[in-house]
């Protein structure tokens, strides 16, 4: 249960007409979305709201977007969060994305705290915790988890502003206190890990983007392979690397109708602590299997591993448009299927049929770039039914 979303829209008394987006030169021959030249969209979000994951929760999410001639799709994005829940979780951030602050590059930056009194742990592997009920607050599955982080990301276009490849690279540096229940999984098997520590890790990747709209996309695609490393040098007290493929596709099939598909591979090498199983680099921020950015309908990172892959298909629906508080809001729907497996050293992961399924559906509220979606889905494992709430789409 939320509560609804406040929307404000600042412009110019006499606004000039907006500019159509530039369509990359592979992008499908499509009607590009307009860009307004200027003027701020900010949506602001209570949270007073219930995610199975995490609880009831309390605090507030929002972003803002100021936009600027000659910027797509904005010329600044602002996000911040305050937030707690019933279940001894807190995640608050401030985040900063500027699509041409340094001339073509990109600059992403991001400053978080993490505090879980219940972070998940069911063991490695696709076939973890067989014996699980459903209980996610059985201590047997949990930690006491800290985790402060910041990264700064640096993206552009390799061959020209239009040109669809685009290269990033950047670091992340977090502090993980591993705090293990006496009688949980993670006492009991100590991984490697259990010291937390700092973690820092360099990365880079490269991105072929032809998406006609970056945060709502109707046609084209996103492929991106990423690799992240930690080392000594990088800050990092364990060594290991991390390969990350994904692939991202959008069809519009009608005037009202997009499917979407999104296709990861992530694998890890080396010394990798149990809290990084659940990792996934590249430009979004991915976790699990299980959970609201992988696999819906599944606990948050049920499964986990050195090696994951996970599919998402969504058919979104424009289903109107409407007004709240005198802005202009799209209102659709979407039905989805995530699919997932992972696969662990030492472990038994079950034969290659063995995946682990999520459906369900949602509604989504957007304003150009400003998008909100509440999802439900259920899954074939135990307790398989979820409620989710975020900003923006899963991809």
């Amino acid at each position: 249960m939320w509560l609804p979303a406040l929307l404000i829209t600042v412009t110019s008394a006499a606004p000039p007409a907006p500019s159509p987006m530039p369509v990359p030169v592979s992008a499908p021959k499509e009607v590009p979305k307009e860009i307004p030249k200027d003027g701020i969209d900010a949506m602001a979000v209570p949270l007073v709201s219930f995610n199975s994951d995490f609880g009831i929760g309390y605090g507030a999410v929002g972003g803002m977007f100021v936009y600027g001639e000659g910027h797509t799709p904005y010329q600044h994005g602002f996000g911040a969060q305050v937030f707690f829940t019933t279940r001894g979780i807190q995640n608050h951030y401030l985040r900063y994305d500027g699509p041409q602050l340094l001339g073509p590059l990109r600059v992403e930056a991001r400053f978080e705290y993490k505090r879980e009194f219940r972070s998940p742990f069911y063991g490695a592997g696709n076939l973890s915790s067989p014996e699980f009920s459903g209980d996610v607050d059985d201590p047997r599955y949990n930690y006491d988890k800290g985790a402060p982080a910041a990264w700064l990301r640096l993206r552009g276009p390799l061959f020209g502003e239009d040109h669809p490849l685009q290269v990033y690279g950047g670091y992340l540096w977090r502090y993980t206190r591993v705090s293990p229940y006496e009688t949980s999984m993670l006492a009991q098997m100590k991984p490697l890990g259990i010291e937390g520590g700092p973690t820092g890790q360099l990365q880079v990747g490269v991105l072929w983007d032809t998406r006609d709209h970056e945060t709502d996309p109707t046609t084209g695609g996103a492929e991106e392979l990423s690799i992240r490393m930690s080392g000594q040098l990088t800050g990092s007290r364990y060594q290991y690397l991390g390969v990350t493929l994904s692939e991202r596709r959008y069809f519009r099939l009608s005037s009202r109708f997009v499917f979407a598909q999104r296709l990861a591979v992530d694998a890890l090498f080396g010394e990798v602590p149990f809290f990084e199983w659940g990792s996934t680099g590249g430009v979004l921020y991915t976790e699990g299997v299980g959970g609201m950015s992988s696999v819906r309908g599944i606990e948050r990172n049920r499964f986990s591993g050195n090696l994951k892959v996970f599919s998402n298909s969504e058919l979104r629906f424009h289903a109107f448009d409407m007004k709240i508080l005198g802005q202009v809001m799209k209102l659709g729907a979407v039905g989805f299927v995530d699919v997932g497996r992972v696969w662990h050293p030492g472990v038994q992961d079950g034969a290659w049929h063995k995946w682990h399924p999520g459906v369900g559906a949602g509604l989504r509220l957007s304003r150009r770039a400003a998008v909100i979606r509440v999802d439900y889905a259920i899954s074939t494992e135990e307790g398989g039914h979820r409620l989710y709430m975020n900003f923006g789409h899963m991809f």
